[in-house]
């Protein structure tokens, strides 16, 4: 699913798929909106925090080494 993609039933149906969660079909047409608010939501955070006049200010994030 490209980022730009509109969530869709089937969008749902199948992330539920891959995930193996048995949401009932009610449930899934219940989360359709959810997710592309979150989505958009995500997209539109990301966006701003790439842009030039952030980079200098936020944290660097470094996961340790196993």
């Amino acid at each position: 699913m490209k980022s730009d993609d509109p969530v869709t039933k089937e969008t749902v149906e199948r992330l539920c798929a891959q995930a193996d969660l048995p949401l009932g079909p009610e449930r899934r047409t219940r989360l359709v909106p959810m997710l592309a608010g979150l989505i958009a939501a995500a997209n539109e955070l990301s966006r701003k925090m790439a842009a030039a006049a952030h980079q200098s200010i936020l944290p660097i994030l470094r996961f340790p080494e196993r």
